[in-house]
């Protein structure tokens, strides 16, 4: 199996750690494409939230239950050639398919393998939605294994290639079209919280999403033995949500370093940091020094940073060096 590049099935569809922070838990913003800085990775600043049609596939469930916008999955298809009835499933934040024999096919032995979606109301039709590439990527997580990713790709006739990616990046860019996919848990967009013990749930994470930088700094919940907790408390991190409503205080590109209380992850060798910036918990900041943003003006009374470290929270993050 090849790990480090995209394998792509040509016809068909297809005729062809510091980072930057994100603004919203699944939603990298409508101009990421146009606005991301020079030098930050797709996977760092990233692209925009998992849609087909219009409609939301962030959330998907494995025994066919709408999802908020009522899509659902209504079936399965292994890779051409492929014989067997195959189910779809995630195991340790990977998709995989297993058949009534046991035989599982993972990685990138699921490329062409389609996973049939529909829309609510009487007339929608199913909509295929094809892995067309896999690559595996480091995560930022010091020992942690590396991070599978899928490019997910499903017709649109007002495209102009008939195609389109699931998270809207560009088709001619491989990694600009990638997700992760996260197991068993959901989250909210407007809070930021963890809806977690979601068995039988996906979630789609496009590279850039907060969700899809939890994932990479070691945090899913079927790959790490972190707690729901240490989650929630990441997405706030990763979206300066400082007063732990929801509202994020910072956008997608804004560098920042960040180090957690576990030390897997910690800023890169030879980073400049500036002031701290805040110490992490799941319910937001426990103390604000420096925004990353300059001049920011938070909406609730937050004690100063002075004297605090990562030990009293989950993170503790750095504005960049002027």
């Amino acid at each position: 199996m090849y790990k480090e590049t995209y394998h792509w099935i040509i016809g068909g569809l297809l005729a062809l750690a510091a980072g930057c922070d994100g603004g919203e838990v699944g939603d990298a913003g409508d101009d990421e494409v146009a606005l991301r800085p020079y030098g930050c990775p797709t996977w760092k600043c990233g692209f925009n939230s998992a849609d087909v049609n219009g409609r939301s596939i962030r959330e998907l469930n494995l025994d066919g239950a709408p999802n908020s916008d009522g899509i659902k999955i209504t079936g399965f298809l292994a890779p051409p050639g492929l014989l067997g009835n195959y189910s779809l499933a995630v195991e340790n934040d990977a998709l995989i398919a297993r058949n009534p024999s046991g035989h599982v096919l993972k990685g990138a032995q699921l490329i062409g393998a389609t996973i049939l979606v529909q829309a609510p109301g009487l007339l929608s039709l199913p909509v295929p939605i094809t892995v067309l590439g896999y690559q595996e990527i480091d995560s930022w997580a010091e020992g942690a294994p590396k991070v599978p990713t899928y490019a997910l790709l499903y017709p649109d006739l007002a495209a102009l290639l008939g195609v389109r990616n699931v998270c809207s990046g560009n088709l001619l860019d491989t990694l600009a079209s990638a997700a992760t996919v996260i197991g068993g848990e959901t989250y909210d967009l407007d809070d930021k919280t963890v809806h977690a013990g979601r068995s039988r749930w996906l979630t789609i994470a496009c590279a850039g999403s907060a969700a899809a930088k939890m994932r990479l700094l070691g945090y899913g919940p079927q790959s790490s033995a972190t707690t729901p907790a240490q989650r929630q408390a990441t997405l706030k991190m990763v979206t300066a949500d400082y007063c732990g409503g929801g509202e994020s205080y910072t956008q997608n590109g804004t560098e920042v370093h960040w180090a957690n209380a576990g030390g897997t992850v910690a800023p890169e060798s030879g980073a400049h940091l500036g002031e701290l910036e805040a110490v992490w918990s799941e319910d937001g900041a426990l103390c604000l020094g420096s925004p990353r943003i300059s001049g920011t003006v938070v909406d609730c009374s937050l004690p100063s940073c002075a004297g605090r470290s990562v030990a009293d929270g989950e993170w503790v993050t750095y504005a960049a060096a002027p």
